[in-house]
């Protein structure tokens, strides 16, 4: 089972992040038969040479939307915003990639900010979603309010819609800052009809938060808010990460760094 995870270089904290892939593709061949995927806006640097080390394929790609990131006005943060979604955006390109790389019809697309406990690769094979499947985000049994930090895809169903999806993304671009880009775009692209979602639900323990505690039965853990290379800065710097510290936020945040270790 094919599973990717993507970066652009230049975006804020690359190294940070760049360590967090490191952890996510380290635990998944350790706990998991997923088959790593790197989707890679950038040059050669310490994190591609680990990635090559280990037989990780790279994908190099640039979002369909450079030209309009690159002309995008969004405030006081925006050089960093833009590089930010040069890698958030290439997910989008997923549907397409699978033509010209042969890949199986549902692939998995996680953040960088996850790890894996145990293997999921089966169970993800049962979920036979007509676009995408995803879990909730903030409350648990909340599948309206969905998260795309873990994707479970359908690449030939999403190709289908792929024309009208960019033409969506690309008109809504400016706004969709406001409603988390990219997953912001799915929610309201793939939007609830009649009051039913058009997404197919993945278990919370596929995509489990920090902040909801025990994590005993959690499959992958999302750091999804707070980064652990957040923790010694939420006070000064990211207060309005504060609420997202709880349950066992510290305990995680402990583990990846061993996890971090290991991968070295």
């Amino acid at each position: 089972m094919q599973w990717f995870l993507a970066l652009a270089e230049g975006c804020p904290a690359f190294k940070q992040y760049g360590d967090m892939v490191k952890v996510a593709i380290h635990t998944a061949l350790r706990h998991t038969s997923l088959q790593p995927h790197f989707l890679y806006d950038g040059g050669e640097n310490d994190l591609t040479r680990w990635l090559r080390d280990r037989n990780i394929p790279i994908t190099e790609c640039r979002t369909f939307l450079r030209d309009e990131v690159a002309g995008l006005r969004c405030g006081e943060h925006e050089v960093n915003i833009r590089a930010a979604l040069r890698g958030i955006l290439l997910r989008i390109e997923l549907p397409q990639l699978g033509v010209e790389l042969g890949l199986d019809e549902r692939v998995l697309y996680t953040d960088c900010d996850v790890f894996f406990r145990g293997e999921i690769a089966d169970e993800l094979a049962a979920v036979d979603c007509k676009y995408f499947a995803v879990a909730p985000e903030f409350n648990r049994e909340d599948y309206f309010q969905m998260n795309t930090g873990v994707m479970w895809m359908n690449l030939p169903m999403l190709r289908g819609v792929d024309w009208d999806f960019r033409r969506f993304v690309r008109q809504n671009l400016p706004r969709l800052q406001s409603v988390a880009w990219d997953q912001g775009a799915y929610r309201e692209f793939f939007a609830p009809i009649a009051d039913a979602i058009q997404w197919d639900k993945l278990r919370p323990e596929l995509n489990w938060k920090p902040y909801w505690g025990d994590y005993a039965d959690a499959k992958v853990i999302h750091f999804h808010g707070p980064k652990p290379f957040h923790r010694q800065y939420i006070d000064s710097h990211f207060a309005e990460l504060k609420p997202l510290t709880g349950g066992c936020y510290e305990e995680l945040c402990d583990l990846w760094e061993g996890l971090l270790a290991q991968a070295g």
